[in-house]
C-alpha cells in the first residue's frame, strides 16, 4: 500500500473529467492506496475555479487526505530550490513545498508535469 500525493494537474484533469484519470485513482483506492494533496495544491485548485466546478471541486479535496507540509518539508523544499538553483534550473516555491511535502510523507508524486519535479530523492509518475 502505497501513498500518492495528486498533483494539481491530475486534480483538474479529474474535475474536467477524463476518464482515464478518474478510472486510474479509483483503482488505486480500489488496491487500498492513500491518495492525499497538499495545501499549495488546494491553493492552486481554488485559484483557477470554475463557478460550476466549485462543488466537485469541494467534494474531490474532501475525500483525500491532507498532507501537512511541516518545517522539514519547508527545508527540503529549499534545499531543492537552491540545489538546482545552483545548476541553472528555476524552480518555482509551489512545486518545491509540493515536492517537499511528497518527500516527508514519503509520498509518490503523481502528476502531469514531470519536468517541474526533476528531483531524484522522490518518486514521480505520470497519470
Amino acid at each position: 500500500m502505497s501513498l500518492f500525493l495528486i498533483d494539481t494537474t491530475v486534480l483538474i484533469a479529474h474535475l474536467r473529467g477524463d476518464p482515464g484519470v478518474k478510472d486510474l485513482l479509483v483503482g488505486l483506492l480500489d488496491e487500498e492506496h492513500d491518495l492525499g494533496t497538499t495545501g499549495v495544491n488546494v491553493a492552486e485548485i481554488e485559484s483557477g475555479l470554475r463557478e460550476r466546478e466549485s462543488r466537485a471541486a469541494m467534494d474531490l479535496l474532501d475525500r483525500l487526505d491532507f498532507l501537512h507540509t511541516d518545517r522539514e518539508a519547508g527545508r527540503t523544499a529549499g534545499r531543492y530550490q537552491r540545489n538546482l538553483r545552483q545548476s541553472g534550473r528555476t524552480l518555482h516555491t509551489a512545486d518545491a513545498l509540493i515536492a517537499g511535502t511528497a518527500h516527508r510523507h514519503g509520498a509518490i508524486l503523481m502528476t502531469d508535469n514531470r519536468r517541474d519535479f526533476p528531483m531524484i530523492d522522490i518518486e514521480v509518475v505520470a497519470p
